[in-house]
């Protein structure tokens, strides 16, 4: 009886520290083995020496003909436009790290 119950704490805490790694926005897969191979506290450890990777938006403009980005504004896309089309680009927002 006494192992069913530190095998649920063990596995709970597991799940705890793998949800909590998912809302921190680092690698929760990882935290998961390392808590369930080791121990939840391996992988505490884990949780709190890791920095989450802090994502912003950056305007981009996009042909939709080559897939092409850009980063300066511009009526068309300059290769295209070699090329005889006049593909006008859309701004689109791109994550950046």
């Amino acid at each position: 009886m006494d192992l069913l119950i530190f095998i649920t704490i063990y596995i709970l805490a597991t799940l705890a520290l793998t949800y909590l790694s998912y809302k921190k926005g680092i690698s929760w897969f990882l935290t998961f083995i390392i808590s369930l191979i080791f121990t939840p506290v391996a992988g505490f450890i884990r949780y709190q020496s890791v920095k989450p990777i802090k994502v912003y938006k950056e305007a981009r403009y996009k042909c939709k003909r080559c897939n092409y980005y850009f980063t300066e504004p511009s009526k068309f896309c300059p290769y295209c436009e070699k090329e005889g089309h006049h593909i006008p680009l859309h701004k689109v927002y791109v994550d950046m790290t």
